[in-house]
């Protein structure tokens, strides 16, 4: 603290008879400039216009941000819709290398789920109806695998004969009897 009290009258001009919170507070004033204009400014208007005028503003705010994400998602929606029809115009009359055309083809798949309907479309109904089948198709599996593999865990999904099931039993004891064995032999 003292090495602040310090550097501050040195910034000042030596202190000339301040005290040391004066000199601080005028240091501070000459270093971080900004930081006290802001105060100053908030203290010269009073406390009920300013109360108001954010409100004002913050309710205008609200609006045009509102407006402004509409205006955005719009503009997103129209760019899908253009992109689509991009994508089909390529596909339909450009012969585009292989890599180009997988991405190209997969981008339009994706895209048919999020444009929207085009009754005369042929090939987006077809799109559409295989992203939504991959899409499905893609949960059922997962829920199938899911099942199947907890089943084969707890052992409900593999049946054996009772001859198996005997000879599970003898080679499970006989690997009990040389475990307990190997363990008893060292002691």
């Amino acid at each position: 603290m003292a090495a602040l009290r310090v550097a501050a009258r040195r910034v000042v001009g030596g202190g000339g008879g301040q005290t040391p919170a004066v000199a601080v507070g005028e240091a501070q004033r000459r270093l971080f400039p900004r930081l006290f204009q802001v105060d100053r400014a908030r203290s010269t208007t009073s406390s009920a216009a300013a109360a108001n005028s954010n409100a004002a503003q913050g309710k205008g705010l609200i609006v045009e941000d509102r407006e402004r994400r509409v205006k955005l998602l719009m503009d997103i929606h129209e760019r899908k819709e253009a992109l689509y029809d991009l994508t089909s115009e390529a596909e339909r009359i450009y012969n585009l290398p292989r890599r180009e055309a997988r991405e190209i083809a997969r981008l339009r798949q994706e895209l048919a789920t999020q444009v929207d309907r085009r009754p005369n479309d042929g090939t987006w109904r077809l799109l559409r109806a295989k992203g939504i089948f991959e899409h499905y198709g893609g949960l059922a599996a997962l829920m199938f695998s899911t099942y199947v593999l907890t089943s084969m865990c707890i052992g409900s999904i593999v049946e054996l004969e009772p001859h198996e099931q005997r000879w599970l039993k003898k080679k499970r004891s006989e690997a009990s009897k040389a475990k307990s064995g190997d363990k008893a032999s060292p002691n």
